[in-house]
């Protein structure tokens, strides 16, 4: 299978819609039907975009093995409602109270995964870095969102690519708060 028809199944499995699909991507419609009858390639944001917004396994959509989900589909906001949650990642299993922040994005350099007034739940158990994934750190006294890539050197970086020149090398420095397991996002 490829990448178009795993992510029709994907869509097909949430049963919504191309242009749902689409618009929760930040990609046309055009692109999505283009990706899907394989005419055209998904880009990082497309992969990117699963993954945080639908809870999509990059794994199987690389490999086609195991789950498509890493857990169960998450709910997709009904029409009309003011707020959306979406799945990024596993909460840990052993979570306890007071194991969760409330992170608010004010600055738009993770965009369009993160946009200005979202909301992020990180968790704090969670601080071994994995690649690709999005942590929330504290870096000269500031408290920011960056995605982790790992390497020689693992590498943070932004997901906006006008601002990918404010990427930095993992250092002792740097103190990794958490990982980012959902946003809640103001329609």
């Amino acid at each position: 299978m490829n990448y178009g028809e795993k992510i029709r199944t994907v869509r097909e499995k949430l049963k919504i819609t191309q242009k749902e699909m689409a618009k929760s991507l930040g990609i046309s419609q055009a692109y999505l039907c283009a990706i899907e009858s394989g005419k055209m390639q998904a880009n990082a944001k497309v992969i990117f975009g699963l993954e945080r917004i639908y809870g999509v396994k990059t794994e199987w959509l690389a490999e086609s093995e195991g789950d498509i989900f890493a857990q169960k589909p998450p709910v997709v906001a009904e029409k009309g409602s003011r707020y959306i949650a979406s799945f990024i990642g596993e909460i840990g299993a052993s979570v306890d109270e007071g194991k969760l922040l409330l992170f608010n994005v004010i600055s738009d350099n993770m965009e369009p995964c993160f946009l200005i007034g979202d909301e992020v739940l990180v968790d704090v158990t969670e601080t071994h870095l994995k690649n690709l994934g999005v942590y929330l750190f504290e870096i000269e006294s500031k408290t920011v969102l960056k995605r982790f890539i790992d390497g020689e050197f693992g590498k943070l970086t932004n997901d906006k690519p006008a601002k990918k020149n404010n990427d930095i090398i993992m250092n002792s420095s740097i103190k990794c708060i958490g990982r980012a397991v959902w946003i809640i996002r103001k329609l």
